[in-house]
Order: structure tokens, then sequence, then C-alpha cells
């Protein structure tokens, strides 16, 4: 039986290189976890990185947001057996993808000035999009940033052979498991019976509305959602503006019909 450890790569495009983060604070497990891997790459913590071998598993956070994110997804795509989109800006373009929603030119020019004009080559801004926009994905742990959890998860099951699993119920789920009472039914904002879970209900433990960070579940039910908020007095364009925050594209595909509501209510 061959002892030869994995070898783990942790790449970053365009992003706050916040999920990095999660992974390097793991708490009294991260030693644990290294030593059971070969870490051949990550350039965010180590001096010496092997960027054009062959990865077992390759960890990639950030939206392709520049044709040079493109570039680097690809080929890091073609030296992995294993991809996974490492947090909402992978999964689902996180807020940059907010541009999707915006004139193109006047975002480039609020942003960058008289250098927009300039932009040229590697890398020009191209629309901000998911990773799997663009290559086949093999697995998704969203969340802005991911939780820690769903991270170990991940790697316990690979490092036993498992098919790793991915948590998949909405926000409401946890509620219900922590008895905290439905902001929903209190009158309140809140976006949880749409949401994947995985927080263990944070925003909500405190008060706060899920407001989506970890992204749709495929089954959420949208139009009786968006009733429920609009009966506790939340107008569309709020609502609209919730679902662009974190994953306006997959929103669209899954609910095509808000836009035209929105555009009515206001």
């Amino acid at each position: 039986m061959s002892t030869k450890k994995p070898r783990v790569a942790i790449h970053s495009i365009t992003g706050c290189a916040g999920c990095q983060l999660t992974f390097y604070f793991i708490k009294d497990r991260l030693l644990d976890f290294l030593g059971a891997i070969d870490l051949v790459a990550a350039p965010m913590i180590k001096g010496k990185n092997d960027l054009d071998g062959k990865y077992d598993v390759c960890f990639v956070e950030g939206s392709v947001s520049s044709e040079r994110d493109l570039e680097h997804l690809k080929k890091w795509r073609e030296q992995s057996k294993i991809l996974v989109a490492l947090g909402t800006c992978a999964t689902h373009a996180n807020v940059q993808g907010i541009k999707n929603f915006r004139e193109a030119k006047k975002v480039q020019e609020y942003v960058y000035g008289k250098e927009a004009k300039n932009m040229e080559g590697e890398l020009k801004p191209v629309a901000p999009t998911p990773l799997d926009a663009h290559v086949k994905i093999d697995y998704k742990i969203s969340g802005c940033p991911p939780e820690e959890v769903e991270i170990l998860r991940f790697c316990k099951d690979y490092l036993m052979g498992l098919d790793p699993r991915i948590y998949n119920e909405p926000v409401c789920v946890e509620c219900t498991k922590r008895e905290i009472k439905c902001l929903l039914e209190d009158g309140k904002e809140c976006m949880g019976p749409l949401i994947r879970g995985g927080c263990n209900a944070l925003c909500p433990g405190v008060g706060h509305g899920c407001t989506g960070c970890h992204g749709p579940i495929p089954e959420g039910n949208i139009p009786q959602t968006i009733t429920l908020l609009k009966a506790n007095g939340i107008p569309l364009h709020l609502i609209n503006q919730r679902m662009q925050k974190y994953a306006g594209l997959e929103f669209e595909k899954l609910g095509a019909a808000i836009k035209s509501e929105v555009e009515s209510d206001e």
C-alpha cells in the first residue's frame, strides 16, 4: 500500500484572500492536516512553490475577473486531479459579481479612473464569474469565508478515501436545531429559506437576518420567500440587492422573473 502523501495546492485569483486565511487559522488541527499532505503550492504562506507540477487536490479561491485569472484557472484545472472552488467568490462570483448588473464601462471608470482606458492585455477586466463558468469543478465549498468545519470535513473525507460531503441544507434547518425564533415570523428580513447553511445560523443567532453569503440552494422556493419578505414590508428592490450581493448570477438562473418584478416595483 502506497504511503505517498497527496500533493495539494492552494491558489488564489481575484478576491480578498479570506478563504485561504480560514485554512491557515484552523485551530489545533492545521498541523495534523499539514502532516497528512504534501503542500506543494501555497504562495500566500510559502516562499518556494511548485507552480508547474501535478496536484492531487487544488483549492482555488476568488472569482474569474480578469483575463489573467482565467489563464491561471485553466492551467490549474489541467494540473489537478481534483479542483475545489473555495468560498463564495469561487462558487458564485460574490460581491464583485454585482458588476454583472451594472454598466461595465461606468464601473471600470469609477474604480480605475483615468487608467481604465489603458487596461489591456492579461489584466484586462472581464465580467466576474464563478469558476464553473469556465472549467469543470469537482467540489464547491461556499461561504464568505467558508466555515472551518466544512473545510475540515472535506479534508478528512478525502484523506479517508471517502467521497467528500458538502452540506446542502438551508439556514432554516440550523435555526431550527438551535431553537432560534424565526426572524421572518417576527416581521423581519431574512434570506435563510433560500440560502445554503453550514454556518450554524451565525447571523440569525444574534438577531441579524441572513443576507446570503453561502449562496442559494437549488431547491429554494424563491417566489414564496419573496412573498414573505414583501409581507414584512421589505421592498423588492432591496430583496433584489440581497440576491445580487453574493450570488446574483445564480439567483438569475433560479428566478428569472425577479428582475421584471423589481422594475415594476420601482
